[in-house]
């Protein structure tokens, strides 16, 4: 599902005084992505161009300068694409520009008909096509992309924020849980992965004072590499049950909240940990903490769902 709704961007056919908002959007990528404006939109008769752009290209032998005409077409309101009638005489308006090649800036995509066209008169100069998806995907992979994309699209990027959350940076670097075996970050790119934890059970029950411990805790990848960390870790240890958190539920900040207070609870109440435990669970804690200290996401919202009732002490919380 697109991230951008192109239909923020007022229409282009209609006098409110913002009819020009697409080409200046079209002005400003193209600046962003590194094309030098020669001549930027403006109202009246045009020539057949919106904006002409020039790119430098460099190569062994030098560099060479190559213009470019930009036809932009906003019909993300209707949701039709730009069709070959929309597109007059696309060579004229080239040579008559004095440019080497086109570009259709689109907020839809062009029609079977116009791919066919331009890639008929790819023998005579070069073509681009920047569609919605191309725009977007752009603007969505460089912080100063997503400074353009707040201009022009502020309710789209406050939802797409909201819903592709980046830890926020409250050290000099953001921590790691890298995985015991394998050293793999179990956060970045992707949170994955699970927290391990070895508890030695007591079984003396005298007076109802269990006195279980709490031995060891690290983190995993799934499958080999958490059982190959399981059985050398029964190789050596005995009497000791492992237990198990998925890191990305973890990292949901309502779940979060409640396994913390789990732990607070284990620390005041019958369960002891060594001191490697308190350690590991201090610094996973830690770790985790950047990427929780922010809003569910939608589907984060769905999965709590699915996940066991919040104790009533939470309130607000659930």
């Amino acid at each position: 599902m697109p991230a951008l709704n192109f239909r923020e961007i007022p229409e282009a056919n209609k006098g409110t005084g913002m009819q020009d908002t697409f080409e200046l959007f079209a002005r400003d990528f193209l600046a962003h992505v590194g094309y030098t404006i020669i001549q930027g939109p403006d109202r009246g008769q045009d020539g057949g161009k919106d904006i002409i752009i020039k790119e430098i290209r460099k190569g062994i032998g030098g560099e060479s300068a190559i213009s470019w005409l930009v036809s932009c077409k906003h019909k993300a309101h209707s949701g039709s694409s730009v069709g070959v009638s929309e597109e007059i005489d696309i060579p004229g308006r080239v040579a008559a520009n004095g440019c080497d090649g086109f570009i259709g800036f689109y907020s839809t995509l062009p029609s079977s008909g116009l791919t066919t066209q331009l890639e008929g008169l790819k023998s005579r100069f070069d073509y681009q096509i920047y569609d919605r998806e191309k725009i977007e995907k752009d603007l969505l992979s460089s912080s100063e992309g997503l400074k353009l994309t707040k201009r022009y699209f502020p309710k789209s990027i406050a939802e797409y924020i909201k819903n592709n959350p980046k830890p926020k940076k409250f050290f000099w670097k953001y921590p790691e849980l890298t995985c015991e075996y394998c050293g793999k970050n179990l956060l970045e790119p992707k949170k994955t992965g699970i927290v391990v934890i070895w508890t030695r059970m007591d079984d003396t029950d005298k007076d109802d004072n269990c006195d279980d411990e709490v031995v060891n805790i690290y983190t995993s990848c799934k499958g080999h590499c958490d059982k190959a960390l399981n059985h050398k870790y029964l190789s050596t240890h005995k009497d000791v049950v492992d237990g198990w958190e998925d890191i990305p539920d973890i990292c949901i900040p309502t779940v979060y909240a409640k396994w913390m207070y789990s732990t607070f609870a284990e620390l005041y109440g019958k369960a002891k940990y060594s001191k490697e435990a308190f350690d590991k669970i201090r610094d996973i804690m830690l770790a985790i903490f950047p990427y929780i200290s922010r809003e569910l996401t939608d589907d984060e919202k769905e999965d709590v769902k699915s996940l066991a009732e919040l104790p009533s002490y939470f309130g607000g919380l659930g």
